[in-house]
């Protein structure tokens, strides 16, 4: 290994000799220009312990932060795979606007920067936050691209730029060197870029070289490379990943900061093959209770009994939206056989329920009024539940 790095790094040196000295930071400044990019590629981690590499495979799409936006790069979606003997283990990593996503093991974190900085900045310190240190951001062209502009000004990475050399017959320009720590070498790394646009090709990392915790790493991306625009939103994500922000949603986030707001857009289909439709800042007829609820769960048809006595209780007309996350119309006429006036019966409304913040955990009902405007919502059933509607329901009127 040392030996085939030191005659790659004698091709590099006689590479950037004959093509002219260019600068680390030129390379950083241009990457981290990159605007919308996608691309996919392999990554190989190799430990002395084990017999064959772990292998993930890898998605990268990204697109400029906003002009205001302090705490990350850029926006990204990371999506990755691992081959597992239970089958494929897979994930992603998100991050626009202050609020930062990860879901594996069918478990979703958020995070928000309105409702706590702390993950973001610990102490203050924004390069430790959630969004910055979460895996394979460091694949991502803005981060390879501050990585290079903190390696021109580090006097613990010796390196050399080649902007023309020749890798594999192919043109590209290498950066190769060595990372020197208290008199020990930590790292030593290779990243082949493209020549005219330096979006990284390979990526070889030794860590800890001719050490106990030495680790190979090897990175090849595709070059399927896109300046489409990707627009990276929160909407865009509960969309792209509609179990993850539906069924395995473990935060409220959403929900504890619906009352005040307008109700989202809410769309889905009836049991009876119509299409309810609420558009975010519409007045509805009456307050309303949309109701969230799951046929497999079994307090459900005691939910609906407790919700329709609390509704005939209050001294006003209030509507009720039974918001069914199944999809199959005979498991939901089972808990409601018929539907009572001021009541709408939905059905396969997990994108109601994403709009909302509402969880893999129901009941949760949201308390609207008239004017659209979200007054409060409830979370669970318990023995006080009916009383607990008609409380929450006189508020809304």
């Amino acid at each position: 290994m040392q030996k085939r790095r030191a005659l790659f790094f004698a091709t590099v040196l006689a590479g950037a000799a004959s093509a002219g000295a260019m600068e680390l930071s030129d390379i950083a400044k241009a990457l981290s220009a990159v605007g919308n990019y996608t691309d996919s590629c392999s990554y190989e981690v190799l430990l002395p312990s084990l017999p064959d590499p772990v292998a993930y495979s890898i998605s990268l799409t990204a697109s400029p932060a906003d002009n205001a936006d302090t705490l990350a790069l850029c926006r990204y979606v990371i999506d990755w795979k691992l081959p597992a003997p239970s089958g494929i283990s897979e994930g992603f990593s998100a991050y626009t606007s202050g609020a930062h996503y990860r879901y594996r093991d069918h478990k979703l974190q958020e995070y928000h920067a309105e409702w706590d900085i702390n993950p973001f900045a610990p102490m203050g310190n924004v390069a430790r936050g959630v969004q910055n240190l979460v895996q394979f951001a460091d694949l991502l062209p803005a981060y390879l691209g501050h990585l290079f502009m903190e390696m021109s000004t580090d006097s613990t990475y010796q390196y050399k730029v080649a902007p023309d050399s020749l890798v594999s017959g192919e043109r590209a320009c290498v950066v190769e060197g060595i990372r020197r720590v208290h008199g020990y070498d930590a790292a030593e790394y290779t990243y082949i870029l493209d020549p005219t646009s330096y979006l990284p090709r390979k990526i070889e990392l030794e860590n800890n070289p001719g050490q106990l915790g030495e680790q190979s790493i090897t990175v090849r991306y595709t070059g399927n490379t896109s300046t489409a625009p990707a627009t990276i939103t929160e909407d865009m994500l509960a969309e792209h990943y509609p179990d993850a922000f539906g069924r395995y949603r473990s935060s409220s986030y959403a929900l504890e900061n619906l009352p005040g707001k307008p109700l989202p857009r809410l769309v889905a289909p009836t049991t009876t093959g119509e299409r309810y439709l609420h558009e975010h800042g519409e007045r509805l007829a009456a307050p309303t209770i949309f109701a969230f609820v799951d046929a497999s769960v079994g307090s459900t048809a005691d939910v609906v009994k407790e919700i329709r006595g609390a509704t005939d209780y209050l001294p006003f007309q209030t509507d009720v939206v039974w918001v069914f996350l199944n999809h199959r119309a005979d498991d939901i006429e089972a808990i409601v056989p018929q539907i009572r006036p001021g009541e709408h019966l939905l059905m396969n409304a997990r994108g109601a329920a994403t709009e909302c913040g509402v969880g893999a955990d129901t009941p949760v009902l949201v308390f609207v009024g008239s004017d659209g405007i979200v007054r409060d919502y409830l979370r669970g059933y318990n023995q006080d539940f009916r009383s607990i509607v008609i409380q929450k329901a006189s508020l809304s009127n």
